[in-house]
């Protein structure tokens, strides 16, 4: 089996070479699917992080969120050892460029605390059918997803390609219990 590193290379190549055009469309599907999912429907306060190049499109699921009446929680990093999440109302007011140019509240924006939050979506470069996951390697979900409540629901958002048998894990890893591609809804937990 390959180490997560070789895995991590070839998924951001894969990822990268498909057009805008596909991902938005697949976008889209994948959205639809995670507004109309009980979880979605039923959670107070979501965690989403904003999405960036060829990710799963997430400014229009932030969208209906907030028009929702949701508390929006985004991902901001403190120096480089925790990943807080932190409310915004209005992402063209509370967000700016941060660390690697992702889109972060902004600084006076205070996080909640991880038991506020019921549902979690989370990206990946690659997840198995187990719920497991590869990201960018900082380690930041796995660190956040350690402190949500047992009550806290959590969806891996992904393509079709971005979807293999099984990942090569270690003791930090932790799984989502569900994954929305625009073809599956892939039961993990």
């Amino acid at each position: 089996m390959e180490d997560k590193k070789d895995l991590r290379k070839k998924a951001v190549v894969q990822r990268n070479s498909v057009c805008p055009e596909s991902i938005s469309a697949k976008s889209e599907i994948v959205a639809d699917k995670l507004i109309s999912h009980p979880w979605y429907i039923q959670s107070n306060t979501i965690f989403i992080y904003v999405s960036k190049g060829n990710e799963v499109e997430t400014r229009q699921i932030i969208k209906n969120a907030l028009d929702a009446g949701k508390n929006v929680c985004v991902p901001r990093i403190v120096r480089k050892e925790r990943m807080d999440a932190v409310p915004i109302k209005n992402p063209a007011e509370d967000l700016e460029p941060g660390i690697l140019g992702i889109y972060e509240p902004k600084a006076h924006l205070k996080p909640v605390l991880a038991e506020d939050i019921d549902l979690v979506i989370v990206p990946g470069l690659v997840f198995d059918r187990n719920g497991y996951r590869i990201g960018y390697g900082g380690g930041y979900y796995d660190m956040f997803l350690d402190n949500i409540p047992q009550s806290c629901k959590t969806i891996g958002v992904a393509f079709d390609f971005q979807i293999t048998d099984k990942l090569p894990i270690d003791e930090f890893d932790r799984q989502v219990m569900l994954i929305i591609t625009e073809t599956e809804m892939i039961e993990a937990l």
